[in-house]
């Protein structure tokens, strides 16, 4: 019996080494992952390519910009966000989190449609005049409610004159079974042109090559992002 006991003592104990091993192990490897560095990031290549990577990111449900205490801390004096990103109000499509850029890293713009108008246009001057942000991007999105309701000729209130200005986008031939996707992806395009033809600021600094203006689309039902 008393050999027994022993036997047991000993598995037990090996058990729980094991287990701290395993825990100290892991602890270990969040800390690495947490600790990666906000890297400089001075043209719209490298915002593009940080972007796209978020996204990868994402989309394997690897994070790393999840310490976000740390991210305050490191933005409570000074924000220099490196994009400037217009996309819907849908409460699926959060650009923080879709492109893995947590506190600190983006300027997001968020209206129903992903469309601009002048105070949208005069926010996105600030950012790449003033803040030093090197990429503009207008994101549209699969199953877009805005999209639906312009296809659909909602009329209500003020949401009467925002889909409105959706209404271009709809292509000329509607039996197409992707015309949600369609309209969508013509709204990202019209609204590029628009914020270019409306504002000189944005205009001068595209034709420097100082930054970029680019379209992009999200699919709500695979999290993935397509330049």
């Amino acid at each position: 019996m008393s050999s027994f006991k022993s036997l047991l003592l000993l598995i037990t104990i090996s058990f729980l080494t094991f287990s701290c091993a395993q825990n100290k192990q892991k602890n270990e490897g969040t800390t690495k992952i947490q600790a990666i560095e906000k890297k400089p990031i001075s043209t719209p290549d490298e915002a593009i390519s940080e972007l796209t990577s978020g996204n990868n990111r994402f989309v394997l449900n690897q994070l790393v910009k999840t310490n976000y205490q740390e991210q305050i801390e490191s933005s409570k004096k000074k924000q220099t966000p490196h994009s400037v990103i217009l996309s819907c109000m849908d409460s699926r499509v959060p650009p923080e989190i879709i492109f893995d850029q947590g506190i600190g890293n983006i300027f997001a713009i968020r209206i129903a449609g992903n469309i601009e108008d002048e105070n949208v246009i005069g926010s996105m001057e600030y950012a790449v005049e003033h803040a030093g942000s090197k990429l503009i991007v207008v994101m549209g999105h699969s199953h877009c409610g805005a999209v639906s309701g312009a296809l659909k000729n909602i009329e209500s209130g003020h949401l009467t004159q925002l889909v409105n200005q959706i209404k271009p986008a709809i292509p000329q031939v509607r039996d197409q079974a992707e015309v949600t996707e369609i309209t969508a992806k013509n709204n990202v395009k019209l609204t590029i042109q628009d914020i270019l033809n409306q504002s000189e600021i944005i205009k001068e600094l595209v034709d420097s090559g100082k930054i970029k203006i680019v379209g992009a689309f999200y699919d709500v039902e695979t999290g993935k992002v397509l330049f």
